[in-house]
């Protein structure tokens, strides 16, 4: 069924109920229901919906998705072509209300979509739905068909058919062009100012970062956003920009318009809140890509400052901080400089121009030469500047173009004239930072990120006990199978097994690539969600845990105590780290297989099915006998070391981390960023 055929469908008919003149007997006759002593409207209104419903034997899951597409194609057309919306948007409504509450699942349909959509048509008449504003109601498909009119009545085509909605590819590379310019003839600098001045008012100065979140909004009153993210990639790849500068308000004004429309147009922003429904394991894949393109086009990468040299000491600490690499600096003068630079700018909303002759007056014990190297060899982008192979959000290496994409997040200076280097804003290259000095060291250390993630356990256990919270971990055996606990933590009333992962998420990954999510998602949150169900299926089923940490043993009861597994990356994952997404995700993966057609990735992929395998095996074991399990992963969290060091600000025990951690537990925002929840609950508590 697509949307010229239901359209002839309703124009070729009319509705029959019609004919009954409201006379309650005829109505029971037109719908086959049998008279009696009373007559209601809503029986009339019930059998036409059966009716509905059994127009079709099989597929009321894929018939109401059917209506969704006709939906948005009609609104498409309305806002583009000026189609007429009624009565065929309420008939589409109408019918769609009445099969999704079918039994016949599937995605085959089978039945007849005439009939139906005759039923449909009569309901529309019987039960009047008032007058509604649709413009509210769909917003999501009225404001991407809006942002596609901007720019095509901005000179650039619009390609549009049923299920499609986009740029013509030349109109698209015209647009990003175009966009490229106006960010080149202001500057990028004055651009990035511009952007930091708009998005300085959702500034926490507790978490030193810029709350720019998915705003949705229950009652439909939600709009597009302006893709922050994208715009400050494309402002530092033109940093320098062209003289003389057109750094007006009108070129502003037009720039964000264009840019809004454009991230409209790509689709990926959410206008309501996802916690509702659930998706199976087809759905999954597409809607883990709107996330990942979504976070890159709105979000902007950060981490608070002051936890940069922190965490960087941590995951370094088996190193001698004094000793000359081969090129000459030490990882302590490469840090010095750089907490130089995060002090000195953190309260500074924005570009900052650092000198090098500040950094050497504030670092004396380092040498000129020294510093001059770290600052070209290691902290700032190469001369050309970062991000010459990116234009497109979704730009991408591949095997024909192995540079394309951004690489800004790799280095956290800019170089400018003379001895003068640029950052773009304090918490925006912080993790940058880290990024930079792990490069720099690769090819120094063999096999340095194998043995960073057992130093972020060690950090991460530091932590802990620095602020007096019971933690624990090692080997143990159980059942004749060997396990082994990262960290676990004690409070009086849970015990919290958290396993830390250090693959990041990668440039493919965060363009949108379904083979590369999914294998960054298994090497982090499968991986260590899969772990920590092993311990807590072996925890219950003994009811303790015997844990040998070289040499060092803790017992662990279980004392009827709840669990909690943490899955902890240690770098950020986006909107992946939000609880409705990751309770969609493993929900939706519950007995399912993901096979790929390339075969250097089918052993990867194994491991997935291994890890998903497994998960449900735990599940299996953990609710014995149950056919439906309410929530079978409330218990499960996935959350960066970044985020787990602002977790911990105002902790002091166990009780207090585990009060911490609950404080967004049972709540949602919406904005699938777990440091804004923290944050908004933190401001609630305080109120």
């Amino acid at each position: 069924m697509n949307l010229q055929a239901f359209r002839q469908i309703v124009d070729s008919s009319n509705p029959g109920i019609t004919s009954c003149a409201n006379n309650p007997h005829q109505l029971y006759e037109y719908v086959d229901l049998p008279p009696g002593s009373s007559f209601s409207s809503r029986a009339v209104s019930d059998a036409l919906y059966t009716r509905i419903r059994d127009s079709f034997t099989a597929g009321h899951t894929a018939v109401w998705k059917t209506c969704k597409l006709l939906r948005t194609d009609l609104i498409r057309e309305h806002v583009l072509l000026g189609a007429k919306l009624n009565p065929y948007l309420d008939i589409i409504d109408h019918l769609a209300d009445a099969i999704r509450t079918g039994e016949n699942s599937g995605s085959t349909i089978k039945g007849d979509w005439y009939l139906a959509i005759r039923a449909a048509y009569d309901h529309t008449h019987l039960n009047n739905w008032g007058d509604r504003n649709p413009e509210k109601l769909y917003s999501r498909e009225f404001n991407v068909a809006k942002a596609a009119k901007i720019l095509r009545d901005n000179g650039f085509s619009i390609h549009l058919e049923p299920g499609k909605l986009n740029l013509e590819e030349t109109a698209e590379r015209a647009l990003v062009t175009t966009i490229e310019d106006i960010i080149s003839e202001m500057g990028g600098i004055n651009v990035a100012r511009r952007i930091f001045n708009e998005i300085s008012s959702h500034f926490d100065f507790s978490q030193q970062r810029y709350h720019i979140i998915r705003r949705v909004s229950i009652t439909h009153d939600a709009a597009p956003q302006v893709p922050w993210g994208y715009l400050i990639q494309l402002a530092v790849k033109h940093a320098q920009g062209r003289k003389p500068y057109i750094n007006t308000s009108a070129q502003w004004q037009r720039l964000c318009s264009l840019a809004q429309s454009f991230a409209a147009v790509i689709d990926v922003q959410p206008y309501t809140p996802t916690f509702f429904g659930s998706m199976d394991a087809a759905e999954l894949v597409p809607f883990l890509q709107e996330i990942a393109v979504y976070d890159t086009l709105f979000c902007i990468p950060q981490m608070r400052p002051q936890d940069v040299v922190k965490l960087a000491r941590g995951m370094l600490d088996w190193l001698d901080f004094e000793a000359p690499t081969k090129a000459g600096w030490s990882i302590g003068q490469v840090l010095e400089i750089i907490a130089y630079f995060m002090d000195s700018s953190c309260n500074t909303r924005g570009p900052v121009f650092i000198q090098e002759s500040d950094i050497r007056r504030a670092c004396p014990t380092v040498p000129h030469e020294i510093v001059t190297k770290i600052l070209d060899d290691i902290l700032s982008h190469s001369t050309s500047g970062p991000n010459r192979n990116f234009s497109n959000p979704t730009d991408v290496a591949t095997t024909e173009h192995p540079k394309a994409g951004h690489d800004f997040f790799l280095r956290p200076l800019i170089r400018s004239s003379g001895r003068k280097f640029i950052l773009i804003d304090c918490s925006v290259c912080a993790p940058a930072c880290i990024e930079a000095v792990l490069s720099a060291l690769r090819p120094e250390i063999k096999n340095l990120d194998d043995k960073i993630g057992l130093a972020v356990e060690r950090f991460l256990k530091s932590e802990l006990a620095y602020r007096g919270v019971a933690v624990s971990g090692g080997n143990y055996e159980s059942g004749g199978e060997h396990g082994e606990c990262d960290l676990v933590i004690e409070t009086p009333e849970t015990v919290i097994f958290a396993e830390v992962k250090k693959k990041p998420l990668t440039r493919k990954a965060k363009a949108g690539s379904d083979t590369a999510l999914m294998l960054d998602l298994a090497g982090s949150l499968l991986a260590a969600q899969a772990q920590a169900g092993w311990h807590e299926v072996r925890f219950r089923r003994d009811g303790h845990l015997n844990l040998d940490d070289k040499g060092t043993t803790t017992f662990i009861e279980l004392s009827n105590r709840g669990i909690e597994r943490v899955a902890i990356s240690l770098l950020d994952y986006g909107g992946f780290q939000d609880r409705i997404i990751l309770k969609q995700f493993l929900e939706s993966t519950i007995g399912a297989k993901f096979m790929v057609d390339d075969e250097r990735l089918k052993n990867k992929f194994e491991k997935i099915n291994d890890a998903l395998t497994d998960i449900h095996t735990q599940l299996v074991q953990l609710h014995p006998g149950e056919s439906k399990i309410n929530q079978p992963f409330i218990h499960c969290w996935f959350i960066s070391v970044p985020q787990f060091l602002i977790l911990l600000d105002d902790v002091t025990d166990s009780l207090s981390f585990k009060n911490a951690l609950w404080s967004s537990r049972h709540i949602t925002t919406g904005s699938s960023d777990f440091y804004f929840d923290l944050s908004y609950m933190r401001r609630l508590k305080n109120k």
